[in-house]
């Protein structure tokens, strides 16, 4: 018996390092022009931003099919496995409710674990890579759940998105914040909240002083840095994201960096040219 990580495709995990981990993965459906994609299977985050400006309206993002979620709990049970079903923050999709839902309905619901991650994007995913590095030692969910638990407490999300229009236009964020940033042509700084909720918290005049300023924010909120892997998530703006990379390792003691794009679900919300920072803080913060 092991006890599996599964995630949706909204932790943006790259392919290659779910697969090396262990991580299975739910693709998330995301509708464009009135047709469905599943996130990773019918389309790249590649092929969606090249498509994203020109696009009449906003793409529309829905939850995993709960048939898709049970198929796949079963498919894991059927294996003799335990499933740890770790999701998208229960404060921006109705995934996690319905993931509680669903493991009622499994042949074990007492071998299916679900957790809200409190997250979104390569932050979360980061924390179920996590979880899975654990899991190869534990024996059993009780001896999981603390390691799990604690890095998802502890992990932080910080993010700059080119605009806020199309978080605001998503109901993310409130219209105010929005029209504050837009008026004055300030580029906005952005947290998921501990409770898994987006907020902003700062304002700066141009890109490169937010992405300086996600690396002082950083440095203020993590210790341990040397033995820390934290990612730093984009999307389509590899170029910023190389200069936040090169920002931090100049300040900070860093064991790794990893990157991920910013996939269709979320890029949905936050739109081309966000640039985003995950790393582990300090138990006291």
């Amino acid at each position: 018996m092991s006890l599996v990580i599964l995630v949706d495709s909204s932790a943006d995990i790259p392919r290659e390092s779910a697969e090396a981990a262990g991580v299975e993965v739910v693709p998330m459906p995301v509708t464009i022009g009135g047709r469905t994609f599943f996130e990773g299977v019918d389309i790249s985050a590649a092929e969606f931003y090249a498509q994203f400006r020109a696009l009449p309206e906003l793409p529309k993002t829905s939850q995993p099919n709960p048939q898709v979620l049970l198929e796949q709990y079963n498919k894991i049970l059927a294996r003799g496995d335990e499933v740890v079903a770790i999701h998208l923050s229960s404060q921006l999709s109705s995934t996690y409710n319905t993931a509680l839902m669903v493991k009622e309905m499994t042949a074990s619901p007492d071998k299916v674990h679900i957790v809200d991650s409190r997250g979104a994007s390569f932050g979360y995913g980061l924390v179920a890579l996590l979880a899975a590095e654990k899991a190869k030692a534990c024996l059993t969910w009780e001896e999981l759940e603390p390691q799990v638990l604690d890095p998802r407490n502890r992990m932080r999300y910080i993010f700059t998105p080119d605009t806020l229009e199309f978080l605001v236009k998503g109901g993310r964020v409130s219209r105010a914040a929005g029209m504050v940033g837009n008026l004055l042509d300030l580029k906005p700084l952005l947290r998921v909240t501990a409770a898994g909720s987006i907020e902003p918290f700062a304002k700066v005049r141009t890109r490169r002083a937010a992405l300086q300023r996600l690396v002082q924010v950083m440095e203020q909120e993590s210790e341990h840095r040397e033995e820390q892997v934290i990612g730093i998530s984009h999307s389509d703006c590899r170029g910023d994201a190389e200069f936040l990379a090169d920002e931090v390792r100049k300040r900070l003691p860093i064991k790794d960096i990893r990157f991920s794009d910013i996939g269709c679900v979320i890029g949905s919300h936050t739109g081309p040219g966000t640039l985003a920072l995950f790393y582990l803080s300090n138990p006291n913060n």
